[in-house]
């Protein structure tokens, strides 16, 4: 895990490459979408999650996403999202503000901005490879996410993986979520 402190405007977050924290929930509901990328980056197999609080206020703030990158050859990205329940276990160990209840999930609101937010991203970028794509880890604070902190940690991971995050350092990794946050 990487210790994200130093962001900027009191921000900060946690950052796993290929080591995911243990964050299992009920899936209630499988959202999948399909794009044809611009083929031109070879990446390898990779897991992220990042948990990231945007600003100190209580609403619209924090975000936890995971996903598995399985990449192949062709020039389709299947993307899946599993949907849990709006409120799962209580998530105890997490960097959102003091009197928030952050609840182990995805709901589908928070789902359907990331589908919306991955598109946007890879419109955005030169190229990506094929390949599937799975958001399986993620939990969200009862009044402290929104669509948008979900939006914001989907975009960064989808950077992060189209800079190949396995043969990355820890500066490299630092840079391009302070980059995307600016």
């Amino acid at each position: 895990m990487i210790i994200l402190n130093n962001l900027g405007q009191y921000r900060r977050g946690k950052l796993w490459v290929n080591d995911l924290p243990r964050i299992d929930y009920d899936c209630i509901d499988i959202l999948e979408l399909s794009l044809t990328i611009n083929k031109g980056l070879e990446l390898k197999p990779c897991n992220l999650a990042l948990e990231l609080l945007l600003s100190p206020r209580q609403v619209s703030n924090y975000a936890f996403l995971g996903a598995e990158f399985i990449p192949n050859s062709g020039d389709q990205l299947e993307i899946t999202i599993s949907v849990g329940n709006d409120e799962g276990e209580i998530l105890e160990d997490n960097i959102a503000a003091q009197l928030d209840e952050v609840h182990i999930g995805l709901p589908n609101e928070y789902g359907q901005a990331i589908l919306r937010s991955v598109q946007k991203t890879l419109d955005e970028l030169p190229n990506f490879s094929g390949g599937v794509l799975n958001f399986n880890i993620g939990a969200h604070g009862l009044v402290g996410s929104s669509q948008l902190s979900f939006s914001k940690v989907t975009e960064i991971i989808i950077k992060l993986l189209a800079g190949d995050p396995n043969n990355s350092d820890e500066n490299k990794l630092k840079d391009v979520v302070l980059g995307s946050l600016n």
